[in-house]
């Protein structure tokens, strides 16, 4: 018998949900917005379940984009998944953004010499960065960088990487100024669930799950908050 999870993503103004069978996307509902995931996120949910015709106990799974990302949209994402594992009593699959997004990007353009670099704004020239193989392998773990012209020419010093793939809503913002070649930029900008899917099937045969009640969200960056001044 197949495999279900339902995978969740809200990590940037993406908010997505996808119902996969053995890590291939069957149904997926998803709209870009810079507010109101919490809301849609529910309905999506109840959407796909009621398309597939399938009760949400008959889930094997459920998976979340754990980070890095928007501060708002991670806690309504695993928050929502935290509750339906519970409920449900299913396992929590956590999977990086980062690498789901570059999952897109190789899927879009597979070459198995190139290191896809997954660009995420952070705004200014900041940005979230993981760099992967097209085998997943990571080259370099996500991390919180100001893009400079030659951000990633070490990257090429990596046996084996003959190109790189820029993959993100940070690329435009940055391959005007970059001097690292070569370079390939994928059409893919940004997090989907349906890219989930594939990789939190493997975690899920690997039981690479998470705690239910202690897992957290991947900030990487803290928070942009901001203490109102007090009034005289």
């Amino acid at each position: 018998m197949a495999i279900k999870i339902l995978s969740i993503e809200t990590a940037t103004r993406s908010c997505s949900v996808c119902l996969s069978k053995d890590g291939q996307p069957w149904i997926v509902r998803e709209v870009q917005s810079q507010s109101g995931h919490a809301e849609q996120l529910t309905l999506f949910i109840q959407e796909v379940m009621k398309i597939a015709n399938l009760d949400l106990q008959e889930l094997d799974a459920i998976a979340v984009s754990q980070g890095p990302g928007s501060y708002t949209g991670l806690r309504i994402g695993i928050s929502t998944a935290k509750g339906l594992c519970y409920a449900l009593d299913k396992p929590l699959l956590a999977i990086d953004t980062l690498q789901a997004l570059a999952f897109g990007a190789i899927q879009d353009y597979y070459q198995p010499k190139a290191a896809y670099v997954a660009l995420m704004d952070a705004r200014r020239m900041d940005a979230y960065v993981g760099i992967y193989t097209a085998d997943f392998e990571i080259l370099k773990a996500p991390y919180f960088a100001t893009l400079e012209p030659e951000s990633f020419e070490e990257v090429l010093e990596n046996v084996g990487i003959d190109e790189i793939v820029l993959v993100g809503d940070a690329v435009e913002k940055y391959q005007d100024s970059c001097t690292t070649k070569p370079l390939k930029n994928s059409t893919v900008q940004l997090p989907s669930s349906k890219y989930l899917s594939w990789l939190a099937y493997l975690a899920y045969q690997a039981k690479q799950t998470v705690d239910v009640a202690y897992f957290e969200p991947f900030y990487l960056k803290k928070p942009n908050i901001t203490k109102p001044k007090p009034k005289f």
